[in-house]
């Protein structure tokens, strides 16, 4: 029965490719343990354990919505949240997951979610919020930095070394 409680290749594959991808939000430990309202008391304590273990200090929510991921000081992934369960790095595993994957299956799993965010509670997960009418923020991406190639200090936006020139 416990083969039932872990999620299948595809959705694992999902996870790793939402995760690896640009772009989400980050958020913080509160908004992380509201994130999904279908979460019971044990889901949060469960979920709360696993935070203090693996020593999550920033949050960052896909940017389809779908999962959380959770780095440790070191800047490592410790930790992915999904709506259903829990997935972590192999060195992070522990004897609460289950032997045939590395993660902990929570109530919620299998139900579809009804996750709660920062900026749109109750909209569907993935879905950005609509600008409002009006609004054209666009971002400008940022630019490499180019340096000089004999004293190696940063050019100016002119393309002139403050040094060398």
């Amino acid at each position: 029965m416990e083969q039932d409680r872990r999620p299948d290749q595809a959705e694992l594959q999902r996870m790793r490719e939402s995760v690896a991808a640009k772009g989400g939000h980050t958020m913080l430990r509160s908004e992380v343990l509201r994130w999904n309202r279908r979460w019971s008391a044990g889901d949060l304590a469960l979920l709360e354990r696993h935070l203090g273990r693996v020593g999550a200090v920033r949050f960052r929510r896909a940017a389809d919505g779908e999962y959380v991921s959770c780095v440790d000081p070191q800047n490592r992934l410790a930790m992915v949240i999904a709506p259903g369960y829990l997935a972590f790095p192999r060195h992070w595993v522990n004897d609460e997951c289950a032997p045939d994957w590395p993660g902990v299956a929570l109530s919620t799993f299998g139900v579809r979610s009804d996750p709660v965010v920062s900026s749109g509670a109750g909209r569907a997960p993935g879905r950005a919020p609509k600008a409002p009418r009006g609004s054209t923020t666009r971002r400008i991406p940022e630019k490499e930095p180019v340096f000089c190639p004999r004293c190696f200090l940063q050019l100016t936006t002119t393309g002139t070394c403050p040094s060398c020139d």
